[in-house]
């Protein structure tokens, strides 16, 4: 049987031991829906135009960069004692995979590593429950990846109940991306473009009286709350506060606070290696030097491509194992 593998994530900055990545060969630049409000004018222009079309082929100089940026986490993730893992693409033949739900929302979304499973405890939980669509069509690649390490390992494994594939707004959705933990508290972002209120009560029946599940409501043209707010490490966490509707859980008001703007875009979306070193997008040196100020050692990669595609150093990485 070999050694018993260890899986767990306990909060958001215990030393990252173990994680994934995905790949940009098999992006698909998405249909415009209403879900995508967040999406700049600019970029949904991008959108109905190029609707469907393999990034490499449709943009293949920014798609050059965002293989930059995966590949620079990547390195830098191993440089710092991370096991890596990359999800694949879709093999040969497996046509259904390709064309499912395309008639509802065309695209395909490979480079969001954290977006189709979560961690909680030891609980492994996929997360086939997409607003968007064209999301939904990479959970066979992510599985092929992700199921083989749950083998002889410690975790529970479960999986979200998948939407129907007539879309609607007010369906069970939960996302990786609104979900943040700090040892039993749980809190959940919600815009109205991602998780619902169903996916909320979804996760606290699953995770039981043990852990107390927190909503935290967005601004409705928003997206995750992972691009406004990140736990950084015990008292420490990142923020916009103009784009909450309420203010902070009560566990969370007394910690410090590092405030970004709206116009920072994923200002937030910032990954912690351990409680003492960050990987922050280069260009977001306002940031960088608040943690800074703060003690933190600040690693920056090239990011400004993959933030225009919806993924920040936190949305690119799905965590396997952190120490507690």
């Amino acid at each position: 049987m070999g050694e018993e593998r260890i899986i767990g994530v306990f909060n958001e900055w215990g030393r990252l031991r173990e994680a994934a990545l995905g790949q940009v060969d098999d992006l698909i630049d998405p249909e415009y829906i209403p879900a995508l409000v967040w999406v700049s004018k600019e970029g949904k222009k991008g959108l109905r135009e190029k609707a469907g079309i393999r990034s490499v082929e449709g943009f293949p100089e920014e798609a050059r960069k965002m293989k930059v940026t995966i590949d620079t986490l990547q390195r830098v993730l191993e440089e710092h004692g991370v096991a890596v893992h990359r999800t694949g693409s879709i093999p040969e033949g497996y046509e259904e995979e390709v064309t499912y739900l395309k008639h509802v929302q065309k695209g395909n979304y490979s480079i969001g590593g954290a977006d189709f499973f979560r961690v909680i405890g030891t609980r492994v939980i996929l997360l086939n429950s997409f607003h968007l669509p064209f999301r939904r069509s990479y959970i066979w690649c992510v599985r092929r990846m992700l199921e083989p390490l749950l083998e002889n390992s410690n975790a529970a494994y479960f999986s979200t109940p998948p939407p129907s594939p007539h879309y609607t707004r007010d369906e069970l959705y939960l996302e990786n991306g609104d979900i943040m933990i700090d040892g039993h508290n749980v809190y959940v972002g919600m815009s109205g473009n991602a998780t619902t209120p169903k996916g909320i009560a979804w996760l606290q029946r699953l995770l039981g009286n043990e852990y107390k599940v927190q909503t935290i409501r967005l601004r409705p043209d928003l997206f995750h709350i992972d691009w406004l707010m990140s736990l950084n490490r015990p008292g420490l966490l990142t923020y916009c506060p103009e784009a909450l509707l309420d203010p902070l859980p009560d566990p969370l008001a007394k910690w410090d606070k590092i405030a970004i703007r709206p116009d920072e875009v994923a200002g937030a979306n910032n990954l912690s290696i351990d409680e003492n070193t960050i990987v922050v997008p280069e260009h977001l040196t306002r940031i960088c030097d608040e943690y800074d100020k703060r003690g933190m050692k600040v690693i920056t990669i090239p990011a400004l491509e993959t933030i225009d595609y919806g993924s920040g150093p936190r949305c690119l990485t799905a965590i396997l194992r952190r120490e507690p």
